[in-house]
């Protein structure tokens, strides 16, 4: 199974792929736990969800972006 938000997956931690298998004997809901198909790793559905909400949360203006130095003006007045 995938976890998938569009174009977005969700990825094993260890091995980047993109399939999991639900664990039958686990309940359901955040806690609950997958497994990676190819490499076994375990993750919780809550850990996939919010690597999804990482991947398509639009990156922050401040992240990335430098700052503007504010120019230093030679006295007199703001105006605005």
């Amino acid at each position: 199974m995938q976890f998938r938000i569009g174009k977005i997956s969700a990825k094993c931690s260890s091995c980047d792929s993109t399939q999991f298998k639900a664990d039958p004997e686990d309940y359901s809901g955040p806690l609950a736990r997958f497994y990676c198909a190819v490499c076994g790793t375990a993750m919780q559905y809550a850990d996939l969800i919010a690597q999804i909400g990482k991947q398509a949360a639009p990156p922050s203006k401040e992240a990335g972006v430098p700052r503007r130095k504010r120019a230093h003006s030679k006295g007199g007045t703001v105006r605005r």
